[in-house]
Order: C-alpha cells, then structure tokens, then sequence
C-alpha cells in the first residue's frame, strides 16, 4: 500500500513546479519537484527543537538554491528531535523513513545519490536513520541500495556514551561519503560550537570521510553558538547566539542559505 501511495504522489506533484509538503509519519513531510536534471534524493533533518515548518522552508531553500541543479528531485524534511540527544527516539518514526527512502528508490531505479544533511543533534537522528538501513541487520544492504548515500554533518554529534547514537561501522561500509562541516569566522577569529567534535567525526570514519571548514569573514558572529548555524545561513540572526526560526526561514539577498559545503559534488 505504501508504494502505491508512493507511485501516485510521484505522478501527481510531477506535474508542479512547487513543492507539495505531505506527512509520511511521524514527524516527516515528503515533496516531490518536477525538475527534470535528474531524480536524487534530498533529506534534511534539523537540529534540537527545529520544527517541521522551519525544516520544510530550509530543504525548499537548499533546493532551489543548489540542489536542483545538482539533479535532486525527491525531498524529504525530517522535524528536529525534541530530545537533544535523540534518546526518546518517539518523536521521529524512523522505520518509515527508511523504508519510504528505499522504496523511492525501488520505485524510480534511476538514483544516484542520497543526499542526507543533519544540523546539529539531526546528526543523531541520521545515525539511527543509516544504521536501520545499512548496519548488520539493515533493510537495504543489497547491491540495489548500497554507496549511494552521501552523509553531511553540519557541526553535529558523534554520539555514544550517554547521549546520541553513533554511527555504527557496519554501516559506514554502505555509504558513498561522510562529511563532517564546520565553519571557521576569521574576522572573530571563532570556529564553530562543534568544530572539535567534527574533527573527531571525521578521524573515526577516515577512509569514507572528509573535514570541511566553511570559511567565512562576513557571518556576523561574536559567538560560536551563532556560527553553529552558520551552516544553515551565511549571515546568522543573532550574533550572540542561534535562532532557529529564523534562520532556518528567512532567507533574503544578504541572509542566504549555506551551500559551501555542497561543493564537492562540483568534482565528481
């Protein structure tokens, strides 16, 4: 039945140039563009308390901006956990979003690549995501599914220990690139909150994983909490600290979504 629900959202909103947000489960919207440059997949999932308007208004961003032209046609917005460290785990229906990412895989066969992008405890989130498909006893580990997955950590977690899940290395194997991104402000002289946790990220997962600083003079930001969401916006509302409601919605001209990141698609 899900994939006949599938099916038809992907005949219908192909027809639309906006994207139409529906609700797959808990905590997940799903929208299907008509861009023709290819049929990726985009999942973005937000950070501690980011809530699913916020979420939906970001990954629309990120995809008119970059990612449409980049060959991404299915988007995928997943709310921020409620809880920092994702311990609840009840707030976000994780087996559905696995299932419904491998079943638009299924459905379409022509996917290559697997955009996942997780602010901040997201990353949380996305380990429990990856390991349910791709850890030992994952639901997408043939052939079919496999190295298509490409995992950006925007100055997120590692996990383990008494908060968050990691990343477990059965499922490393599966995946296509890690990337762990930070940002760096050199007129404040100020990385961002987890930059040191990023650099930890990637020296754990070295041979599938790349470090990238987002180099920046213009953020605005006197606080590393600020540049914590530097990787969602180049210029952050509040210099002293985040806001996640508007920075993850209101883009304009000088407050534009961060892509910076997305460069290393542009050499492949």
């Amino acid at each position: 039945m899900r994939f006949l629900v599938l099916f038809i959202l992907i005949i219908n909103f192909s027809l639309n140039a906006q994207v139409h947000w529906v609700k797959i489960g808990q905590g997940l919207n799903y929208g299907v563009t008509n861009n023709q440059k290819g049929n990726d997949i985009l999942v973005t999932i937000g950070g501690w308390k980011a809530n699913q308007t916020w979420v939906n208004k970001w990954c629309e961003e990120l995809f008119n901006v970059k990612l449409k032209e980049l060959g991404v046609q299915h988007l995928i917005s997943v709310k921020g956990p409620d809880d920092v460290c994702f311990n609840l785990k009840n707030d976000i229906d994780i087996k559905t979003l696995a299932e419904f990412i491998k079943n638009i895989i299924y459905a379409t066969y022509f996917i290559d690549k697997v955009i996942i992008i997780a602010h901040s405890s997201g990353s949380f989130v996305a380990h429990d995501l990856l390991n349910f498909m791709y850890a030992e006893n994952g639901i997408a580990k043939d052939s079919f599914y496999i190295n298509k997955v490409h995992y950006f950590n925007l100055d997120g977690g590692i996990g383990g220990k008494d908060c968050g899940i990691s990343l477990d290395t059965s499922a490393v194997k599966h995946l296509s690139n890690i990337y762990a991104v930070a940002v760096y402000d050199s007129s404040a002289n100020l990385f961002s909150a987890n930059y040191e946790t990023m650099k930890r990220f990637y020296e754990m997962y070295y041979s599938k994983s790349e470090l990238l600083t987002i180099s920046t003079a213009e953020s605005g930001c006197v606080d590393k909490w600020c540049l914590h969401n530097a990787v969602i916006i180049n210029k952050p509302h509040n210099p002293n600290m985040y806001d996640l409601e508007k920075d993850y919605q209101n883009f304009n001209d000088t407050r534009k979504v961060q892509t910076d990141y997305l460069k290393v698609f542009l050499k492949e």
